[in-house]
């Protein structure tokens, strides 16, 4: 499946976010989510539906990015920011269901329920980026602006928590020694190694109940 490119994607999508260099990670980390959305589409077509919204985000971000090149910077760069914004989130929380309704059909309920928090994390997120485009008054915009980061932190955080676990237990469904092997990318060979490490300990420990999975 594609839950390992996945995992960088979001990395990049959602911590890139907090960085100088946003408008390039926007890019980068979407068009990587297109290609392992495209690779996820065949579990349930809630997936489909994340890489349309993906898609959206991406022709956006890509506009901005040109817009940043050529030193473009006015109303329309403005909405197209606010679009950006307030999309982001919303790709994610499409792909947080469809993860919760993979993860049900594997009887995966561990990764259910962190999908539905996750998914809390991310309403309070666009709630506050939507107040705040209508409040004037500069105190509850700075206290709001405090709650957005923080819920984006922890929303990113668990999103990538998630798609590990997806990487772990669900992608290997055709291995049956549950290893992942080197691919020469330093980035998914990292990935794998904390992925055999996780198997390794669950061999030791012996199976347990499909909720504790």
């Amino acid at each position: 499946m594609g839950f390992g490119i996945l995992f960088f994607a979001c990395f990049l999508t959602y911590f890139g976010a907090l960085t100088p260099i946003s408008a390039f990670t926007y890019v980068l980390g979407t068009a990587m989510m297109l290609w392992s959305l495209y690779k996820l589409s065949s579990q349930n077509k809630l997936f489909v539906a994340a890489s349309v919204a993906d898609f959206l985000l991406f022709v956006v971000s890509l506009i901005i990015v040109a817009l940043y090149v050529f030193g473009v910077k006015n109303a329309f760069y403005d909405a197209l920011i606010t679009i950006q914004v307030v999309l982001s989130p919303v790709v994610l929380a499409i792909l947080l269901v469809a993860i919760f309704y993979l993860a049900k059909e594997v009887e995966l309920k561990k990764i259910q329920g962190w999908s539905i928090v996750d998914f809390i994390f991310v309403c309070l997120n666009v709630i506050c980026n939507v107040i705040s485009l209508f409040v004037s008054s500069e105190m509850v915009i700075s206290r709001l602006g405090l709650v957005f980061v923080v819920s984006q932190v922890l929303y990113a955080s668990l999103a990538l928590f998630i798609l590990f676990n997806c990487y772990a237990r669900i992608c290997y469904e055709d291995d049956v020694n549950m290893e992942k092997e080197e691919t020469g990318v330093a980035a998914f060979d990292f990935l794998n190694k904390l992925f055999n490490k996780a198997t390794d300990k669950n061999r030791k420990n012996g199976p347990g109940d499909k909720g504790g999975k």
